[in-house]
């Protein structure tokens, strides 16, 4: 746990994209195949069915169902022929990367009815979201976390196990990373950190986290260069100084190949 507190939750910010609830009728169409989106979604069934895949389970969906598909992960979703049915949605984002599913270990679904206490979390973050006063954000802010523990809770994930010194090292390195990402990087900075050869570092991090160090520095640099373009005004370039990558133009092309978009498209969309 003290990992989880010192290298994420102690930085953790969750920020609700869009949201809203939506139904379907019979002859309507609700359909994707194979898309693996930036953000987190959530799903919660209120009436009817439909079929949700995420990576390789297939899921009728039914009232009560709730799911969670992280950022990134593979899953089509298609309605039933003659079959109705009502959702509330949310696609939102964690800070300072989405490492809490995978932590975790979170399943894609879990059943809770439709007289939980969830479902009024749902319509308490709809509501907010849709207003544009301070209070209303700050409270839509509150709900989503609400729901993000609610999940936790519901899903009876099993305590960390006690950490090894090799989970201590990588938190502290984790850490580092993110409060100085406006700084150089090295491998070798990284790997005196913890003691290590760069090689074994190297081999080390990437046993930890699923990606190499570049890469991971890398994701942290451009989910935070996002969070400033949707939540400020600063100019890209000073963005682009915060996130350690001072080239405006080197800048703009590590973001368009992550997000698949500029840097002014992307806060242009959301200003919109």
């Amino acid at each position: 746990m003290d990992y989880l507190q010192k290298a994420y939750i102690s930085n953790l910010n969750a920020v609700c994209r869009e949201g809203g609830y939506f139904s379907l009728q019979p002859g309507q169409s609700w359909v994707i195949h194979d898309h693996g989106a930036t953000f987190n979604k959530f799903y919660y069934l209120l009436s009817g069915s439909c079929r949700i895949t995420v990576e390789d389970r297939c899921y009728t969906a039914r009232a009560g169902d709730w799911f969670f598909i992280p950022a990134g992960t593979r899953h089509s979703y298609t309605h039933l022929p003659g079959e109705s049915f009502e959702k509330h949605w949310i696609h939102f984002e964690l800070y300072p990367n989405d490492s809490l599913p995978r932590l975790l270990q979170l399943p894609f679904k879990i059943s809770v009815g439709t007289n939980d206490e969830s479902r009024a979390l749902f319509e308490t973050l709809t509501k907010a979201n849709a207003s544009h006063t301070l209070t209303d954000k700050l409270h839509a802010k509150v709900a989503l976390l609400s729901l993000i523990t609610r999940y936790v809770e519901l899903s009876h994930v099993k305590d960390l196990p006690v950490l090894s010194e090799e989970d201590r090292r990588i938190g502290e390195v984790l850490a580092y990373i993110h409060k100085n990402l406006a700084e150089p990087l090295s491998n070798q900075l990284l790997a005196d950190l913890c003691h290590l050869h760069p090689n074994h570092f190297i081999r080390f991090f990437s046993g930890k986290t699923g990606q190499s160090p570049a890469g991971y520095i890398l994701k942290c640099r451009m989910d935070l260069a996002r969070q400033l373009l949707i939540e400020t005004d600063l100019p890209v370039l000073q963005i682009a100084e915060r996130v350690g990558i001072p080239d405006q133009s080197h800048f703009a092309r590590l973001f368009r190949r992550c997000f698949e978009m500029t840097p002014s498209q992307c806060r242009k969309q959301h200003k919109a």
